[in-house]
């Protein structure tokens, strides 16, 4: 399978973009109420795997939490792409403008 970035996906290398991932998650909800991060998925589609904690996915789900308003509540899985762990962060709502990290979002760039 290829990955390819769309409006509705991201892909990340590493939850060391966490940050980036959020605004681009916001920015997701605010133009098509859904949105998927891959972390562990290189934006040109080459798959590097993710290192994972016991907390990791509670770490993401936290972040997510108090970073985007309104709350959103996220479907975080662990799987094997390519033989490597990966994570995948779904999340849908409906609730209007969505902001991430205090600030409105819209095509996965902050506004001020």
């Amino acid at each position: 399978m290829k990955f390819t970035e769309s409006e509705i996906v991201e892909l990340k290398k590493s939850t060391s973009e966490l940050k980036e991932a959020i605004i681009s998650l916001g920015a997701m909800l605010n133009k098509h109420s859904k949105g998927t991060v891959y972390f562990g998925i290189k934006d040109d589609g080459n798959v590097l795997g993710q290192q994972i904690g016991k907390s990791t996915p509670h770490d993401i789900s936290k972040a997510i939490s108090d970073w985007i308003e309104p709350k959103v509540h996220p479907d975080i899985q662990i799987k094997k792409i390519q033989g490597k762990d990966c994570i995948i962060v779904k999340v849908s709502g409906q609730d209007g403008v969505y902001s991430a990290l205090g600030r409105k979002t819209r095509n996965s760039r902050l506004m001020s």
